[in-house]
């Protein structure tokens, strides 16, 4: 019975892993306020999340400041770029509304393209925490890897849109602890999922 609750049981690794999480929430939360640095943010996030799963993190915090100095200008770059993508979205939106208005094929093919433009978004931030890339290699690599692996990209997508919209949404009565630990959980998760598509390619370009 000792055991179980010692530093090496599982009841004190759990602990230890939410205490984690619940960090790695907050500090993430925080270095997303100045909105511009949000695609540093979610890379670093990752980066950590990656150094957590092989138990290499460390002190979490450091590790996390050493991932936004890391990743900050390529994830910066990005974050802007999405923001001139979305930016030109919302602005051709009314466009293609009318474009699409009877035209069920028109429909069907834009549908078809935004959701291949959302599985490949997700993609990105944790490439540029795993590899060192190009922007555009980043970019055409998120692309392959999100139609590749199609499976792990819809359910990355389904723990995304659950962790981040819908519990916050449909279950108020969760808020409190969704609001502490739920980004950072949903990050940690993922993380898992996409290390086991990233390993299964060319290590010699993974980050330090």
């Amino acid at each position: 019975m000792s055991k179980i609750f010692s530093t090496e049981g599982k009841i004190y690794s759990g602990m230890e892993r939410i205490y984690q999480i619940l960090l790695l929430n907050s500090i993430f939360i925080i270095s997303c306020l100045p909105v511009v640095t949000i695609g540093a943010a979610l890379a670093s996030a990752y980066g950590t999340a990656y150094k957590m799963i092989d138990h290499s993190e460390g002190v979490l915090y450091k590790e996390y400041l050493r991932q936004l100095k890391l990743n900050m200008l390529p994830a910066t770059k990005l974050w802007v770029l999405i923001l001139a993508v979305i930016g030109a979205g919302f602005w051709t939106f009314p466009y293609v509304q009318s474009f699409m208005v009877g035209n069920k094929i028109a429909y069907y093919l834009t549908m078809v393209f935004i959701t291949f433009l959302v599985l490949m978004s997700l993609y990105l931030f944790p490439l540029i925490a795993r590899f060192d890339n190009s922007l555009s290699g980043t970019v055409v690599n998120a692309m392959i890897l999100s139609l590749k692996h199609l499976p792990q990209s819809i359910i990355v997508f389904f723990i995304t849109i659950g962790g981040v919209v819908i519990v916050p949404i449909y279950l108020p009565k969760l808020l409190f602890v969704w609001l502490f630990t739920g980004i950072g959980t949903v990050i940690f998760i993922n993380a898992n999922i996409l290390m086991n598509v990233f390993k299964k390619y060319d290590i010699t370009e993974e980050r330090s």
